[in-house]
């Protein structure tokens, strides 16, 4: 039913009942107007939430994206610096040089140069323990030395 062609009751004698006929169909076009404009506010509504979403989502997306590009970086800078020779006590300097100019990273360069100091002075902490250790058992050999030559040599 088209509610611009309404038709109006051909019993109606009363133009009371008209008029409250016509104030109803009146006061339901407002109904229907008001309706649309509430169901176009809730569909920009819905489409802005749409597009807030989708944005977030894609930002998420690139983040993750941009991670794992970052964890592949790694993942590949740690083979690299698991491949590459261990410094050894018994490389010449020309060797020591060659992998120094291996390192292209100041962050590992700086990380080797804290695991060298690091030895360094675990190294030079058991060497003052050895030579501690060492003057101890020459002390002690000298003495038991001396305590068996006087038990060994006679008495006058």
């Amino acid at each position: 039913m088209n509610p611009d062609s309404t038709e109006i009751p051909a019993q109606t004698s009363n133009p009371k009942q008209v008029l409250q006929w016509l104030n109803e169909v009146k006061s339901l076009r407002q109904q229907v107007r008001d309706l649309t404009i509430e169901l176009g506010a809730a569909q920009q509504n819905t489409d802005s939430w749409r597009s807030s979403y989708e944005t977030e989502g894609q930002q998420r997306r690139n983040d993750v994206t941009k991670r794992q590009d970052q964890i592949n970086k790694l993942q590949t800078e740690i083979a690299q610096l698991r491949t590459q020779p261990e410094f050894s006590t018994t490389l010449s300097d020309d060797a020591i040089a060659l992998q120094i100019n291996g390192i292209t990273s100041m962050s590992v360069l700086q990380g080797k140069l804290f695991e060298v100091w690091t030895d360094r002075d675990n190294v030079l902490a058991a060497l003052k323990k050895e030579q501690l250790a060492h003057e101890k058992t020459k002390k002690d050999l000298t003495m038991a030395l001396a305590d068996a030559m006087d038990v060994l040599t006679p008495k006058k």
